[in-house]
Formats: C-alpha cells, structure tokens, sequence
C-alpha cells in the first residue's frame, strides 16, 4: 500500500499516473485503460475529485431548467431507446410551438429541446419553434437538437451543416444539447444504433458549431454492449475535438450516461450498469478529460444518491431541474420527474460541498454570487 498526498494506492501501476495528475499532465490511452482496469475505485474516485477541487474547489452547479421533447417519431430505431417510436405508431405526438411554449415554467434560465428524427418535420417547424420560445423566454438559452438531429435536418432540406446551423442560429439556437454520442466506435455504434450518424458526423457537426461560435455539451453512453477500450477511445475523440476548438466557442461540459434498459430492444443482451461503472465513467471523464471545464453528474440517470456520490468521484454539476424529460423515465429510470433548486442546495450540501445556480454556460446567474 502506497501513500500519495494522502491518497491510499493499492494498484502500483496508478503510482505514477498519480504522479502525472499531480503535475497536470495529460494522460494517455494507456493511461486511461489503467483507469479503466484497476481494482482499486476508491483511488481513481480520489484522484479524480483532486483535479475536481483544482478546478472548481466545492463549488457544485445546478440549473433551472425545463426538458422539452418535442417528438417522440423516430426512423433511427436505436436497440438502447424506449422512447421512439416509428411514424404511424399508437402514442405519436409533435408539440406545436404554442403547446411547447406551455410547457415552460416561468423563470427558466435554459430550455432544454430534443426530440427523435422525424421525418416530417421541415426546416420551417423549428424556426418557428426556436422563435416562439425565444420570443416567449427570452432570457433562456435554448439548447437545442441533438448532433443527430442536425445531422438529418440538413440531409432532409439538402442543405451543408453550417449554413443549417446558421439559420437556426439566427432563429434563438444558443447551445448544443450533447446526445447522440453514445460510442462512437462504428463497430458499436452498427450494432446498437446502425441508421444513426456516425461518431464521426457527429463530431463534425460539433466542430462546425464551435466554428460558428456555438458551444456544446458532450455525452457518452456506457453499460450496454461497449468494452473499456471503446469508452476510453471515446473520451480521446471528445478531447481532440476540444483541443480543435482552441479560441472559439468549444464543449461546456462532459455528461457521461448509463444505459437504462428498461424497454428497450437492447436489454435482452445487455443489463444496467451498477455504481461501480457509474463512479468509474465519472472519474474517468474528469482525468481524461482535462480541456472539458464540467462534468456532469445527471441524477435523472443515475438516480440522486449515485448523482451525489458522483461529485465526490469528479463531477461538478447535477444538471438541473429538468421538468417534463421523457426519454429516460420511458427507459426505466426511477428518479422523480423534476426536482426542486431547494433539493439541489440540499443534496450538495449534503455531500460537503457549496451549491449555485448557472446559467447554460456554468456561469452564476444574477442574484447568486455564490
């Protein structure tokens, strides 16, 4: 048993990658397969929440925010999903921009909109959808549409992405939700999602983004089919793409995402994750990712102990409210529906740690200078 800054290491081989963390040098792939291989959790745990505290001290943010999924019709048919649905199927909905104003509660500072690839719906739907959210919401940034989504919007109208992006740019798109990732392995991504874009149009989307002055968050989508090689691979694609987006608007935060396998085509073959690979893909993402500022601890997955006990693992920020978010609870997830920012203060403080509300961009918004 080795000591270092009063971290207990067990496994010789995190000896000097402990050191390289220390000295706030980046780690490799090699490095990262130590992370992924070791038996002793606790230790990375304890890293990882070193670098968090360089970076943010107990500083630990949460947003006002409300989900919209705006469609549940989709023709990408992902083996992980539960909320798609084909075109045609009993329980289809699109949100018209009057009913998804309504489902915004006043005083949001981000308005979170995703939905399936439907189809259906032209270039001109979300325009005006953007626009009359904006206009109702001004004050909210409005993440919205997926890579994915962007991806098969452009194919549709036959249009090159940047100018897609400008268009909805200019109609109140201020940030780039994250989903879509999952793997970018294409050797998993054909058997988990093979209609989707590739890993790599979906970075290409993201790179295009930040060049038009977009930011984005990122995710990855782990405990189904992947091995560790192929998360660790994901997380160094994830960092290339930041280091491109070196002087212009570049990836916010990191959220990393357990499969949850209730109703879907995939559970049959893969099961859910468990709090080890949760703390561990935390802890992960925060050591490898060393140019993406926040990392996500996203309890509507993870439920809200494992959320907590996330931002002892690396994690800075629990998301947010959230509000009306289908797509994980139609997948199993047992975590309420939405949650108070009072239960935020209390689950931070509740792991030592000092709560303030952000805006979409991690900054403390007006009134909390905390």
């Amino acid at each position: 048993m080795i000591q270092l800054d009063g971290i207990m290491v067990s496994d010789p081989r995190l000896e000097s990658l402990s050191e390289k963390i220390s000295a706030g040098e980046r780690l490799s792939r090699e490095d990262g397969m130590v992370l992924e291989e070791t038996g002793d959790l606790h230790c990375v745990c304890m890293l990882a929440d070193s670098v968090r505290r360089r970076l943010h001290g107990k500083r630990t943010g949460y947003a006002v925010n409300v989900h919209i999924n705006y469609t549940n019709i989709c023709v990408s048919g992902c083996g992980f999903c539960a909320f798609g649905r084909a075109p045609g199927s009993d329980g289809t909905y699109v949100l018209s921009r009057d009913e998804a104003v309504e489902r915004v509660p006043d005083g949001v500072d981000e308005i979170h909109l995703v939905g399936g690839v439907n189809p259906d719906l032209s270039l001109d739907y979300f325009v005006e959808l953007l626009r009359a959210l904006k206009a109702a919401f001004p004050a909210a940034t409005l993440k919205a549409l997926t890579a994915i989504e962007i991806h098969a919007l452009a194919k549709r109208e036959g249009l090159e992405v940047e100018e897609l992006l400008r268009i909805l740019r200019d109609a109140g798109l201020g940030m780039l939700p994250g989903g879509g990732a999952e793997i970018f392995d294409e050797r998993i991504r054909r058997r988990i999602c093979p209609v989707k874009a590739t890993g790599e149009e979906w970075l290409d989307v993201h790179r295009v983004a930040h060049k038009l002055g977009i930011p984005s968050n990122t995710t990855m989508l782990y405990g189904h089919v992947e091995k560790p090689e192929h998360r660790v691979d994901h997380l160094l694609r994830l960092r290339e793409l930041q280091d491109e987006a070196e002087g212009s608007a570049g990836v916010i935060a990191h959220i990393p995402l357990p499969y949850l396998p209730g109703g879907t085509d995939l559970g049959e073959t893969a099961g859910a994750p468990n709090g080890s690979l949760d703390l561990r893909q935390t802890a992960l993402a925060r050591l490898m990712l060393d140019n993406i500022p926040h990392i996500k601890a996203y309890w509507r997955a993870l439920g809200i102990r494992m959320a907590q006990a996330a931002l002892t693992a690396g994690a800075d920020d629990l998301d947010g409210t959230v509000g009306r978010e289908e797509v994980m609870h139609e997948a199993g997830s047992d975590a309420p529906r939405s949650l108070a920012p009072q239960y935020f203060e209390s689950i931070i403080r509740g792991a030592g740690l000092e709560p303030y509300r952000r805006d979409s961009f991690h900054r403390p918004v007006k009134g909390d200078t905390r």
